[in-house]
This record gives C-alpha cells, sequence and structure tokens, in this order.
C-alpha cells in the first residue's frame, strides 16, 4: 500500500467525467445531473477543452435570484405570480450552459500529489476540482467525498 503522501489525484478521482457542452440548454445539463445522480458538470468548447464547470452550488444561486425577484413583487395578484414562474420556466429552456456556468476554474492533473489537492479544496474553499489532461480536457473530477473515501482508507493507517 502507497504511503499517504504518496498518492496522487488518479488513485481517488472519479475517472470519465461526464461533461455538457457549454451551448447545451440549462435544461438539458440539469437532466444529465439528475439522470446521473451528479453534483457537478464540467463545461467543455466545441474543441473538447475544459471552459468552466456548472453545479448544484450555481443551480441553487440561480434558484434564489429567481425567489428573490419573484418575492420582490409584492403587489401583483396570485394569479400574475403563477403566469410570471411559468414564463420564467419555460425561459429556463433558452438559457444557455455557458450563461450560468463557473468559468475561469482552477485545474489539477491526475499526477497531482493527493495532499496538494485536499490543500487547493480547503484554502479555496471548492467542493470540486476537474481533472483535465495535457491540452485541458476534462478525464475526471475529484471531490471532497474522494477524500473522505481517502482518508477512510488511511485512517486506521494514520491512527496507529
Amino acid at each position: 500500500m502507497k504511503q499517504l503522501g504518496e498518492l496522487k489525484v488518479d488513485d481517488y478521482m472519479t475517472h470519465q467525467a461526464i461533461c455538457v457542452d457549454d451551448t447545451s440548454r440549462l435544461t438539458q445539463a440539469i437532466r444529465i445531473m439528475d439522470d446521473q445522480e451528479l453534483t457537478v458538470l464540467p463545461v467543455i468548447d466545441n474543441q473538447a477543452r475544459l471552459v468552466g464547470i456548472l453545479s448544484a452550488s450555481d443551480l441553487i444561486e440561480i434558484t434564489h435570484e429567481i425567489q428573490a425577484d419573484l418575492n420582490a413583487l409584492t403587489y401583483v395578484t396570485e394569479k400574475t405570480r403563477n403566469f410570471l414562474i411559468k414564463l420564467l420556466m419555460d425561459q429556463g429552456d433558452t438559457t444557455l450552459v455557458r450563461d450560468v456556468m463557473t468559468s475561469g476554474v482552477e485545474t489539477i492533473t491526475a499526477q497531482t500529489n493527493l495532499v496538494v489537492a485536499a490543500r487547493k479544496l480547503v484554502d479555496r474553499s471548492y467542493h470540486h476540482l476537474p481533472v483535465v489532461d495535457k491540452s485541458g480536457k476534462p478525464i475526471g473530477v475529484l471531490s471532497t467525498s474522494d477524500f473522505v473515501r481517502a482518508f477512510s482508507d488511511y485512517g486506521a493507517l494514520l491512527a496507529g
């Protein structure tokens, strides 16, 4: 068994990242996340290079913004409010992933030391780090749950 300091991202990352195109509709991305039980999707351009991520946190933020806007409409009837909600839901099918994704995402490689990757997650309060190859194409994702698994595997060794 490798020593903890010898572990690489490749040892614990989720391989074969399921990605979504930046030009995909948001509703399509949400369906993928739901069907695959994912909390993050790497977003790629037409050359399959990583351009951002779409996370559950992004979707929650969108929901909060919409709810805040609706709550600001204190002088509209319930009928009007319901009409606006339906309009927003219909409009959601025209929203593109690139319009709501987080861009400028920090990445790591599969050969990054796992402890270094953990430090990035902690220092920057990230929940996921996309793993890319040399050309910037996503090959997987490293998440906080992957570290829980690593800690579980090595916890007994650390405890002595």
